[in-house]
């Protein structure tokens, strides 16, 4: 996923524009399939789930972030994180919903009908509910579809948009039999097409690049969903959300939601003291022990779509040789790193061989560099560096590298610390360059200010087109390599036309083979969803697919 500002447990980024709009069971979705990885032993959702009439009304539930969002729309590249998705999952919705098990469903609040009418061309045809509008009561109709469309799809370089795949494969957006019939037609075949349909921007902010970039640092997008922002504190660093007075669905239970600004290291504390009501604990051993001190906590895990890796910045620099980006593929011990990792939160522990595919799903393949320091020598060798001493050299100079890591966040301190010490170990001598959380992704990881990273990507369940932005092209907004494989664009176009399923997985594997052959990133290790929760809450808590399946209208607490 940017998974792009700091999240409980770390700084993750949220895998394309997919990771927005939420889509289900078509070739290649990331359901999970029986496997004999150990990742298949945890469930997909640990919830408490309840059926509305065993929901409270009224009540209030207060979570944490890391950050107030840099930009509250989540189409635009500063506000694709999660801690912006998150806020902002409970004020948007759209045709499509993902279901607990990763499947799709229409949702009947926005849509009556979304079809496949025609293969050839491919033409998706929805029926949008007539009742469903934005926050100021405009109905949502296919002016919004359009304007969303062309916003995204790439023909304006003014619109600094997290992807464009998918929707540069649209032909044209056009009215049926009414403006709540909305005719998308593609002008080539775009198999991953429900990842387009969890839900469009307002006309007004995609007719205009100023407002789509700039309109909305400091305020609110208007809310399509349940909820609504209804007051910003930036002093104290406080959302909050209260039903939408326009919302045509069932009523939401909660009276309030609270999203709080805490920093990873005070967030265990926070929990513990009883000041938030669940805690998003992933791998991270402190906050999973300072959880389970509290008396009503419920720990919760399950699989998940997150991924820990560590990003090399190509474009100058020693990073720029490919023989020395194996050489620190081969020297990291991911192995050790995912133990660490894991192990301490009750979870096995596993690694991520893969960069399309997550471990335990049918198409997985672990091409990974193994853990091999001779493997390692040899690629620097073969990049001119001669070992002298304890240094590597080449012309004169040693072999030195940096990790730049947000502060107050653990688990990438803690990944960067182990990273640094196995490449010290091994003569390359690695400083951590710590900045502020907030502006991790915005001022070092999008402009390419740094020689490592690492972050977790957070997928969607469409792996395959929501993955090619991280790698093509060259200048996508989420490579954030310095460098690419031409032979990429070919194959994403083929796997992203494909509708077989098994030879969409061919053609992703090939892609996952030329990515290995560059090593621009190296995936570590799957990341679990590990929470904690104030016993009572329920319809909230630990899912593979995060807050896609959450519906808010019955999140709260349990008579």
């Amino acid at each position: 996923m940017r998974t792009r500002s700091a999240k409980a447990l770390g700084a993750i980024a949220v895998l394309s524009a997919a990771a927005l709009v939420f889509a289900g069971c078509a070739a290649g979705n990331t359901a999970p399939n029986a496997s004999d990885s150990p990742s298949a032993e945890l469930p997909t959702v640990d919830w408490d789930a309840a059926a509305a009439g065993d929901v409270q009304d009224g009540g209030t539930l207060n979570l944490a972030v890391g950050a107030l969002p840099v930009n509250y729309n989540n189409s635009q590249i500063d506000g694709n994180d999660v801690d912006t998705n998150t806020i902002l999952s409970s004020t948007a919705g759209g045709p499509l919903r993902i279901t607990t098990d990763g499947a799709t469903e229409v949702n009947p609040d926005y849509a009556s009908s979304v079809e496949l009418v025609s293969d050839d061309p491919q033409v998706v045809e929805i029926k949008l509910n007539p009742k469903a509008v934005w926050e100021d009561g405009t109905p949502i109709t296919v002016a919004d579809y359009e304007a969303t469309w062309k916003a995204l799809n790439g023909s304006n370089a003014d619109y600094q948009v997290v992807s464009t795949t998918g929707w540069d494969q649209i032909g044209s957006v056009e009215q049926g039999s009414d403006e709540f019939d909305v005719k998308i037609t593609f002008s080539s075949v775009f198999a991953d097409w429900q990842s387009l349909l969890g839900g469009v921007l307002p006309a007004a902010v995609a007719n205009d690049p100023v407002a789509f970039n700039t309109g909305y640092t400091a305020k609110a997008l208007p809310s399509s969903g349940p909820f609504a922002i209804s007051k910003i504190d930036q002093t104290g660093q406080v959302i909050t959300l209260t039903p939408n007075p326009m919302w045509w669905g069932a009523k939401p239970k909660l009276e309030t939601i609270l999203f709080k600004v805490v920093s990873q290291a005070q967030q265990g504390s926070s929990f513990a003291n009883k000041e938030i009501d669940a805690l998003y604990i992933s791998s991270n051993a402190d906050l999973f022990a300072t959880a389970k001190s509290r008396e009503d906590a419920e720990i919760q895990a399950t699989n998940g779509l997150t991924w820990t890796h560590v990003t090399m910045n190509a474009k100058e620099g020693p990073l720029s040789d490919v023989n020395v980006r194996k050489a620190v593929a081969s020297v990291v011990n991911r192995e050790q790193i995912s133990a660490a990792a894991n192990t301490p939160v009750e979870v096995p522990a596993v690694t991520q061989g893969d960069y399309i595919f997550m471990a335990g799903q049918e198409g997985y393949q672990d091409k990974a560099l193994p853990y091999d320091t001779a493997a390692g020598e040899t690629f620097l060798k073969d990049a001119g560096y001669t070992k002298e001493g304890d240094s590597w050299m080449k012309d004169g100079e040693a072999l030195k590298l940096t990790v730049t890591v947000p502060a107050d966040t653990a688990t990438n301190i803690q990944r960067a610390e182990q990273v640094q010490a196995d490449l010290g170990d091994f003569g390359i001598p690695v400083e951590l360059t710590t900045v502020p959380a907030a502006q991790y992704f915005s001022d070092y990881v999008i402009p390419g200010n740094f020689e490592m990273v690492t972050f977790s990507w957070q997928g969607t369940p469409f792996p395959i087109s929501s993955s090619e932005a991280l790698f093509y092209p060259l200048d996508s907004g989420q490579n954030f390599t310095g460098t690419t494989d031409d032979k990429l664009g070919d194959l994403w176009t083929k796997a992203n036309t494909e509708l077989d399923p098994d030879k969409r997985i061919e053609i992703a594997n090939e892609i996952n083979d030329t990515i290995w052959s560059y090593v621009p990133m190296f995936p570590i290790a799957p990341l679990p969803n590990v929470w904690a929760v104030k016993q009572g809450l329920v319809n909230y808590g630990a899912a593979m697919f995060g807050y896609s399946p959450v519906d808010w209208t019955i999140v709260g607490w349990k008579k």
